[in-house]
């Protein structure tokens, strides 16, 4: 769940090209019920002086440009197509900073799953969301093309002094597994060449629970600083993940074998299979064609994305824990084996999906 902070208004002062936008659109300075959002930007949520309820995100870090482009770049694309997102208001490109639509009360999906909210239905419109993303029809340019730094197919290899240094004892731990793994390093390679020769089509590549609101009854898609061109199967094989993700974490932190955390975990992913076939309902009914190659491919980024909530959990730890190796264990099974695991994951195909 979001930890929100509440700050006064003139906090905001530190950052004065959110009221320079605001002024220019008439609305005034956020002036009452101000609060912060954690996470990698900043965020903030309020009413201002003219009372237009926002959501203002001012986006920082690494590649900050291109991150701020590509989240523009879908009040271009997504909304004409059916893609329900929070309207994008206003924006500054000097400033980084995009203005959207509050939408009061909304719940996240993390929220919903952690209060029993989340139900299959939720699941199949996820599902219809993703596959009217993937279904539009984008202009060459529009988009960006270039591809996400994934995997890391250096880190896998060795690691440079940079990344040896800035990564928790955790994570060298995992690196350290990973890179005595050959089979699993040919499968991770092998993901990524199937994946570049897949038709490409717009693909939000964050896809997470807590990145579904559901707002009035209406489920929203929100985050698009990661939109770009990309492989169909990356957005269903981390909603898919999302799921592996929590059996894996719902076997409990006991001393168990790890095989009896696989044997646990598999138990776990078999209650949660109604909502995976849900999506996957829902993104055929969105016009999305099925084919062996998209459920493949989309049962190996599964496995990819579990791999990767297991390295960002490790950021402030110092050792990999017993839960942690047997979610790399199924992990494994994924990205290696896929063909084994897809209908495990609620990728069935009918005879009539045609290639993609």
């Amino acid at each position: 769940m979001s930890v929100v902070t509440e700050i006064s208004p003139s906090d905001l002062q530190a950052v004065p090209e959110i009221g320079a936008l605001m002024d220019r659109h008439g609305w005034g300075s956020l002036a009452s019920g101000v609060v912060a959002f954690p996470g990698r930007n900043d965020n903030w949520a309020g009413t201002t002086c003219a009372g237009v309820g926002v959501f203002v995100k001012k986006i920082s870090g690494p590649d900050a440009g291109a991150r701020f482009r590509r989240a523009l770049s879908f009040t271009r694309l997504g909304p004409a197509a059916g893609v329900v997102s929070p309207a994008c208001i206003a924006a500054d490109e000097a400033g980084r900073v995009l203005v959207f639509e509050l939408l009061e009360g909304a719940r996240d999906g993390n929220v919903l799953e952690q209060d029993g909210l989340f139900t299959p239905e939720t699941a199949c419109e996820a599902g219809r969301l993703v596959g009217r993303l993937h279904q539009v029809s984008a202009a060459e340019g529009v988009l960006d093309a270039t591809a996400p730094a994934w995997p890391r197919l250096g880190g896998l290899k060795a690691l440079t002094l940079q990344e040896f240094t800035a990564l928790s004892g955790a994570q060298l731990e995992l690196f350290g597994l990973l890179q005595q793994d050959a089979p699993l390093v040919d499968a991770i390679t092998g993901l990524g060449v199937l994946s570049r020769q897949a038709q490409a089509v717009p693909v939000h590549c964050d896809l997470r629970l807590d990145q579904f609101l559901v707002h009035e009854g209406t489920l929203h898609l929100a985050d698009w600083e990661e939109l770009r061109m990309e492989d169909p199967a990356r957005d269903v094989g981390a909603f898919l993940g999302e799921w592996v993700h929590r059996s894996v974490l719902a076997t409990g932190h006991s001393e168990a074998s790890a095989q009896t955390f696989v044997a646990s975990g598999v138990r776990e992913l078999h209650n949660r299979l109604p909502f995976m076939e849900a999506f996957w309902s829902g993104y055929q009914q969105a016009g999305r064609t099925a084919s062996h190659g998209l459920a493949h491919r989309a049962t190996a980024f599964a496995g990819w994305h579990l791999l990767d909530r297991i390295l960002a959990a490790g950021t402030e730890r110092m050792r990999l824990s017993a839960l942690d190796r047997a979610g790399i264990g199924i992990a494994r099974g994924l990205l290696c084996t896929p063909s084994a695991f897809r209908d495990v994951l609620g990728l069935s195909v009918s005879s009539q999906g045609a290639h993609s």
